[in-house]
């Protein structure tokens, strides 16, 4: 992969906010034809991984459906996961297993349910189609693997809507099928770290098993390039002095700049230097890994380190808002440090199986053999974290 990548060419670091309020309006729209299809037709609780129930208590619920509905995550992930799947319908390839699967788990279904299948597969291949061509990090936003990301992204629009005009089955189904999430949900716990810590368990793509290194040492990005990106994280609200020795700018410069940007001098002060800070509260660990699992897909997907931040940076704070603990500061140093030494690292729960950030370094170690993960323990509830966002902040 090039490092030499123009901004000019990599504008798609930013999840525009139009964009995001279109998921938002997707996620309600494709979960509403859900809720009616299953009410009409229960024999599709196969096809879509949910029940009516479960539904039911999706829409009682205004509050954490809020919270679920209003991240920057489409709430459905695809019905057939492999881009071999897509290739029987888009390419008239020889149906594969899972097509045949599929075909036959969906029930006799009347003329208007029929219909809005149709039309709400056309609605989510529009929805991927705009957020594949327009953010570095698609594939974890829409629950796709990056072999299918890039399939899709190859192909026209037309081609696509062409393809789905002969299958009677959604291409879309639930994305949180965890016994624990529903149980969350109806108790109104849910929370921004629990949804995401949903969306990295329930995830094809695993941060341990992502690019990390890619570089670091010698960012080999021409000289307009670096101002450019060291603006565009400025801009993020990272530090002059953090700007300056990422991108090898003049310190008087890069503080001229953050103040033409914000108004006011660059926060003076030590940068963020514990490892174990990252680990030592269940909302770090969750909050870190999240960002950790974001740029590492950022990578994945080709851009090079300064693309990767700025992304992660961007949906970090579209996810966590003003509860966001893993600044532009922070998110430097904490994929800085795991890149260059192994204090840190990543390994599954013990429970779950979702990868998360553990510390292998003198201030703390912990046995990935015995790691048990936030989620698994409860301790991203509402009522655990109001005290510890508090104390956090």
């Amino acid at each position: 992969m090039s490092n030499t990548k123009s901004p000019a060419r990599a504008a798609n670091t930013l999840l525009p906010h139009w964009l995001a309020e279109k998921i938002e309006r997707t996620n309600y729209a494709l979960s509403d034809f859900m809720h009616l299809a299953l009410q009409a037709h229960r024999g599709m609780e196969g096809v879509f991984f949910v029940s009516n129930k479960n539904m039911e208590i999706l829409k009682e619920n205004a509050v954490p459906m809020a919270t679920l509905m209003n991240m920057p995550f489409l709430a459905l992930s695809p019905a057939l996961a492999d881009h071999r799947d897509w290739q029987t319908f888009v390419e008239g390839r020889t149906t594969s297993t899972n097509v045949d699967k599929l075909t036959a788990a969906m029930p006799m279904v009347d003329h208007l349910t029929a219909r809005d299948i149709f039309h709400y597969n056309r609605t989510y291949i529009q929805m991927l189609k705009d957020v594949l061509h327009m953010s570095l990090v698609a594939a974890p936003i829409l629950g796709l693997s990056h072999d299918l990301a890039q399939y899709l992204r190859e192909k026209p629009i037309a081609l696509l809507e062409a393809a789905i005009g002969g299958i009677g089955f959604p291409l879309f189904r639930w994305r949180f099928n965890e016994p624990n999430f529903w149980r969350e949900y109806a108790a109104g716990w849910l929370t921004e770290e629990s949804v995401a810590h949903y969306l990295m368990h329930g995830s094809p793509l695993k941060a341990a098993a992502l690019p990390y290194k890619h570089l670091w040492a010698n960012l080999r990005i021409e000289r307009h390039d670096k101002d450019a990106y060291a603006i565009a994280m400025m801009t993020q609200g990272c530090r002059a002095s953090t700007a300056s020795n990422l991108f090898n700018l003049m310190p008087t410069k890069a503080r001229s700049t953050y103040k033409s940007i914000h108004g006011v001098s660059s926060p003076c002060g030590c940068n963020p230097s514990s490892l174990v800070w990252y680990v030592d509260q269940a909302i770090h660990r969750l909050q870190g890994t999240a960002y950790t699992w974001i740029y590492r897909c950022g990578l994945a997907s080709g851009g090079n380190i300064p693309e990767a931040l700025i992304a992660a940076n961007d949906l970090i704070s579209k996810m966590f808002g003003t509860n966001s603990l893993i600044t532009a500061d922070r998110g430097n140093h904490l994929t800085r440090s795991m890149a260059m030494d192994s204090r840190l690292t990543m390994a599954p729960c013990r429970g779950c199986g979702t990868h998360y950030i553990i510390s292998n370094g003198e201030g703390k170690i912990e046995l990935a053999k015995d790691f048990a993960c936030p989620g698994c323990n409860y301790l991203l509830t509402t009522k655990t974290l109001a005290a510890k966002r508090r104390i956090a902040q």
